[in-house]
């Protein structure tokens, strides 16, 4: 792909995959507007490119990612009128939107903290896999921050509207085990064998016609 490869994010295209590494470990993945931007460059291109079949979405080191970066905002810099800062803080709604309307099948592979923003991200995935040490917390709330990004219809989408409030209102930390039960996850790997799986859950879908498999009910 004709995209920048180096943090914040890595892009490696492999025959009819492309593949997406959160490429800040150091600081556990945090989301920030040039983070976006990057992603939605790659979106971009993956509109012009149908031949392109599966997205893979990975975080590097400890964690899928810890949500936004509070020290670099996830926004870019709000200045003018009412509806331009309107427009600018919709940036990552946008984002979540065309990611959810690709043609390619968005498979995300969780480990470790999946938080607030992070937690959105993966839920715009079309398949979403975990390991053992996968942990989602939606923050937000509890440090007096609004749940943007349209994360409540998109949550309820996902799990159904009981659980989704549970999990915003209480902002408690959610286990693998709950996140498989719930839905949020589709499958679950043993510790170390998340590659693996999500290698498989890759090979399986690349078995499938392109043309059905670019148009399931999501």
């Amino acid at each position: 792909m004709n995209i920048d490869s180096s943090p914040p994010l890595l892009v490696e295209e492999d025959g009819a995959i492309v593949r997406l590494t959160l490429a800040r470990p150091e600081q556990l993945n945090a989301l920030d507007d040039e983070l976006r931007r990057r992603l939605e460059a790659v979106f971009l291109e993956l509109d012009e490119r149908p031949e392109l079949r599966i997205v893979v979405l990975r975080g590097s080191g400890r964690a899928f990612s810890a949500g936004a970066n509070l020290r670099r905002t996830a926004y870019p810099p709000v200045e003018g009128d009412w509806s331009t800062r309107r427009h600018r803080t919709a940036t990552w709604q946008r984002l979540l939107a065309h990611m959810d309307r690709l043609d390619q099948t968005v498979v995300a592979g969780l480990h470790g903290h999946v938080v607030g923003g992070a937690a959105l991200l993966a839920a715009a995935c079309d398949i979403r896999i975990g390991d053992r040490s996968t942990v989602m917390r939606i923050p937000e709330l509890a440090i007096g921050i609004p749940l943007t990004w349209a994360g409540v219809p998109l949550l309820v989408r996902e799990v159904g509207l009981p659980r989704a409030r549970d999990w915003v209102m209480s902002c408690r930390p959610v286990e693998i085990d709950e996140l498989y039960l719930s839905g949020f996850v589709q499958r679950v790997a043993e510790t170390g064998e998340l590659d693996a799986a999500v290698e498989t859950c890759v090979a399986q879908l690349l078995a499938i016609p392109p043309a059905p498999l670019a148009s399931p009910a999501r």
